[in-house]
């Protein structure tokens, strides 16, 4: 690539990065009121994807880090809304500095030396320990859990705020119910849990909950289907068959992907398909 297209495509970047930069400046500076629209989130969330993406084509490593961390820490926001107080707005608005100086950094030459810009994400790394801590206190574990019968599967969405306890708890009720827990996966520094049970045939969706409940979560959601796993092929209806994937359903675990009766079974959360662009329950298997 000839140098003048190089320095062309940089002050693409630069132009579009700048707005983006004012974007996130005017919703940090003003982030108590900010996490209170989600659309307002949103924007923040696709400003600091657009940086992360533009950073990648052109091999800034550094750039594309920083943005990405604070891209994860506004979904957090976007997922789990709490009060934002002055340390957790103090703290995100010096993780957008590091990434405006970076930016600034390419706007003076054109270009950036990757030992400057790995000894600026140095400086940043202290404020995301920080920053992961904090959020731990603040945020309550996502919880999902996928309830196994002999014909259906429930999946109930949530939050618990004390997950040793939970675990503990749940267990136990597990236990009482007849069942047994087959996975226990927690993700994100012990934010996102997913747990797996097995139960028996018998077990009601209200017993199930109530497990749960019980346990110390707080059950948000309960998305219930049949679970065909369990069927012979003689048993399995001939109009249950595939559909093809929507864009974001690519690689999320909640995605089934069948047709039931005519009911599309796009996943266990939006049963008839994502309603946006963007699914925000997306998870990644």
């Amino acid at each position: 690539m000839l140098p003048e297209q190089l320095q062309r495509i940089i002050g693409y970047f630069l132009d579009e990065a700048t707005e983006h930069l004012h974007t996130l400046e005017q919703g940090l500076l003003n982030l108590p009121n900010t996490v209170q629209s989600p659309q307002r989130v949103h924007q923040l969330i696709r400003a600091s994807h657009s940086i992360k993406g533009g950073a990648a084509m052109l091999g800034y490593s550094s750039i594309q880090r920083i943005a990405h961390r604070l891209e994860d820490y506004l979904k957090l926001l976007r997922e789990c809304p709490i009060a934002v107080d002055s340390r957790l707005q103090s703290l995100f608005v010096q993780v957008f500095d590091i990434l405006t100086a970076l930016m600034q950094k390419v706007s003076k030459s054109f270009g950036l030396d990757p030992a400057v810009g790995n000894q600026i994400v140095s400086i940043a790394e202290p404020i995301f320990e920080e920053l992961d801590a904090y959020l731990r206190v603040l945020i309550p574990t996502r919880l999902t859990v996928r309830a196994t019968t002999a014909e259906h599967l429930h999946v109930l969405s949530g939050y618990c705020t004390n997950l040793s306890i939970f675990s503990g708890a749940i267990a136990s009720r597990v236990g009482l119910l007849g069942g047994t827990i087959t996975r226990n996966e927690q993700e994100e520094s012990g934010l996102r849990v997913s747990i797996d049970i097995y139960l028996p045939p018998y077990s009601s969706l209200e017993s199930i909950r109530q497990a749960v409940e019980l346990s110390g979560a707080q059950v948000g959601t309960v998305q219930t289907q049949r679970d065909y796993s369990m069927l012979s092929v003689a048993d399995y209806p001939a109009y249950h068959r595939a559909i093809e994937r929507p864009a974001t359903c690519r690689g999320c675990r909640y995605y089934y992907g069948r047709s039931d009766g005519g009911y599309h079974l796009n996943c266990t959360i939006h049963p008839r398909g994502p309603e946006e662009e963007n699914c925000r329950d997306r998870e990644l298997e």
